[in-house]
C-alpha cells in the first residue's frame, strides 16, 4: 500500500434509522464522485470498533500527495459536484459531521 504525504480525515456519522442508507451513499456516490479529482490518489473508510461513544462512528481518510494537491482539492470540479450532491442528500442520508482536519506525514515504518 503507498503511503501519501498528506492526508485529510473527516470524521462523521448517521441518525440510527438511516444508517443503511448513509453508508450506501458515502461508500457507492460520495467517495467515488471525489476521485474526478486527480490529485486524490488513495482513500478509505473505517467504522469505530465497539461503541463509539463521543468519538464519531466512521472515518474517512483521504490521501494526497503534497500539500499543494489538497489545496487544488477544494476548488476542483469532482469537489464541488460532490459537494452539492451532499447538500441534496445530506437530510436524506442523516449526515451528520463530527470534525474533519488534515495531517502532513512525518515519518512511515513498515515492516517488510
Amino acid at each position: 500500500m503507498a503511503s501519501y504525504k498528506i492526508i485529510q480525515i473527516v470524521a462523521s456519522q448517521s441518525v440510527p434509522d438511516k444508517e443503511d442508507e448513509f453508508n450506501r451513499w458515502y461508500t457507492d456516490v460520495h467517495v467515488p464522485m471525489f476521485f474526478g479529482f486527480d490529485g486524490l490518489k488513495q482513500a478509505g473508510r473505517y467504522r469505530c470498533i465497539g461503541a463509539a461513544g463521543d468519538n464519531a462512528k466512521y472515518l474517512a481518510i483521504y490521501e494526497f500527495e503534497d500539500e499543494e494537491s489538497l489545496a487544488a482539492f477544494p476548488k476542483s470540479e469532482a469537489f464541488a459536484e460532490a459537494v452539492s450532491d451532499f447538500e441534496d442528500r445530506k437530510e436524506a442520508v442523516g449526515f451528520e459531521m463530527k470534525w474533519a482536519a488534515s495531517y502532513e506525514l512525518i515519518k512511515s515504518w513498515s515492516r517488510e
